[in-house]
């Protein structure tokens, strides 16, 4: 995988925080729906994701009973002519709940926040729970020719490196 593409994939994940979310019914069947996303980066350990969500949505209750999921990301639809370039990535992972009382809840509280800081009113809602995600794989699909599967370590590092500089 090219810098650029690294690069275009890094950029993808920061600077959208909205998602598809994929879980498995109790029955096994798939289910999608949309949520909010930031991304957590903490020193000692591979970066994640954090979801906000309401113990009364569908989506909530299977990631409690199988917390295997996916995430698709895409780009803008109007950022091309043709919708089989957007660039896009499913990323793969499970889903753990993050304890109001864990010593790691209030910086992963305020890590959520700092990306999305409307959704701080939802914090004080009792059914809202914060969860992390364990990033098991991506597929990464920058255009045509262009599609890239990212294990737990490449994932990592494109979520870390230093994307500062000229495009």
């Amino acid at each position: 995988m090219r810098y650029e593409d690294q690069r275009a994939l890094r950029t993808l994940i920061d600077h959208n925080h909205t998602a598809a979310l994929g879980t498995v019914t109790a029955d096994g069947a798939p289910f999608v729906s949309y949520v909010l996303y930031a991304v957590e980066r903490r020193a000692g350990y591979d970066p994640t994701f954090l979801l906000l969500l309401s113990r009364l949505s569908a989506h909530t209750g299977h990631l409690l009973a199988d917390p295997r999921l996916s995430l698709l990301i895409t780009a803008v639809p109007t950022s091309v002519a043709d919708p089989q370039a957007l660039a896009r990535v499913t990323i793969q992972g499970e889903a753990v709940p993050i304890a109001r009382e864990a010593p790691e809840y209030p910086a992963a509280k305020a890590c959520y926040l700092h990306q999305l800081p409307g959704q701080e009113h939802l914090f004080a809602l009792p059914d809202f729970t914060l969860f992390r995600v364990q990033l098991y794989e991506a597929r990464y699909i920058g255009g045509f020719g262009r599609a890239f599967t990212l294990d737990t370590a490449k994932l990592a590092a494109v979520l870390t490196m230093n994307i500062a500089g000229p495009a």
